[in-house]
């Protein structure tokens, strides 16, 4: 984490898409470390049962409201980031989705 933050004390502001790609990876990085600290816990366990009810709440959200960025999906499903991602994964393994990149970010829709 620490080089991390050492090359993004180093990026130019003239470079905002390595700035960008620093700053995903030490969120990427936060993120690892704590579900780390909760899995070594006991804390954080999932079942297949709450993974297809996040898919059908995200199936759901695409249907009502139409294609949507990752960030107003997951505020539209309201589910712990990592399921949320495990029933995206679900349902892209199942060709349920498509995926579009737009202004730096990514637009989900169903297929």
């Amino acid at each position: 984490m620490i080089s991390i933050l050492n090359s993004l004390a180093t990026v130019s502001p003239s470079e905002p898409e390595n700035f960008n790609r620093l700053l995903r990876r030490a969120a990427a990085y936060c993120w690892l470390e704590r579900f780390r600290s909760q899995t070594s816990k006991g804390a954080f366990t999932v079942s297949y049962d709450q993974i297809g009810e996040t898919a059908g709440a995200v199936w759901d959200a695409l249907s009502k409201e139409g294609p949507l960025t990752f960030a107003a999906l997951m505020e539209e499903v309201n589910a712990p980031q990592s399921l949320f991602f495990m029933a995206i994964g679900w349902l892209s393994r199942e060709k349920k989705l498509r995926f579009e990149s737009a202004d730096g970010d990514h637009v989900v829709r169903l297929a």
